[in-house]
């Protein structure tokens, strides 16, 4: 028997079938145009801007790296849904920038989530200044002026002067 194709079209579980192309140091990425869209004002502005005809080629490259990018799209595309394939530090942290820079806000959340665990006070200083994640600050200051350990040279370029400034502040007073 055939089918009848008539019927009402699902409110969110009906997908138009097309993709955007997006070109990152040469190299194209063609992917579902609905998670663009619906997640991301910054990508929704260059899909409808983009003037070229369906299957046009944004290009990326000025924004990221095609190993960024793929990361970004693992979480997107995940090869299990009972775990991501970002493991380390510097893989949730190409995913929390672009997440961030592209305004992909639940993304963007769960690098976080995941990142906490992952980062020590320092990187968490540097992240929450950089992406802009306040809530980690206090404590991360905290833990790096507790410490038994001064700030490395190393730490304190990464945190910068003022940074390193009202740690030793604090540390001073505290080991007094």
């Amino acid at each position: 028997p055939v089918l009848d194709p008539a019927g009402k079209k699902h409110e969110c579980y009906y997908f138009e079938d097309d993709r955007v192309t997006f070109r990152v140091e040469g190299v194209l990425f063609r992917v579902h145009r609905f998670f663009f869209e619906r997640d991301s004002a910054w990508f929704r502005e260059r899909i409808l801007d983009n003037k070229q005809p369906h299957d046009g080629v944004i290009e990326l490259s000025q924004c990221t790296g095609v190993i960024d990018f793929e990361r970004f799209l693992s979480i997107l595309y995940p090869a299990s849904f009972n775990e991501h394939t970002a493991k380390t530090l510097d893989e949730w942290t190409s995913i929390l920038a672009l997440s961030t820079q592209w305004g992909f806000d639940t993304i963007r959340l769960l690098a976080i989530r995941e990142l906490f665990p992952l980062a020590t006070a320092v990187d968490k200083i540097v992240l929450a200044h950089k992406y802009d994640v306040k809530e980690w600050l206090l404590d991360a200051y905290k833990e790096v002026c507790l410490r038994k350990d001064s700030l490395s040279v190393e730490e304190a370029k990464r945190i910068g002067a003022e940074d390193t400034a009202r740690v030793a502040i604090v540390r001073e007073k505290l080991y007094r």
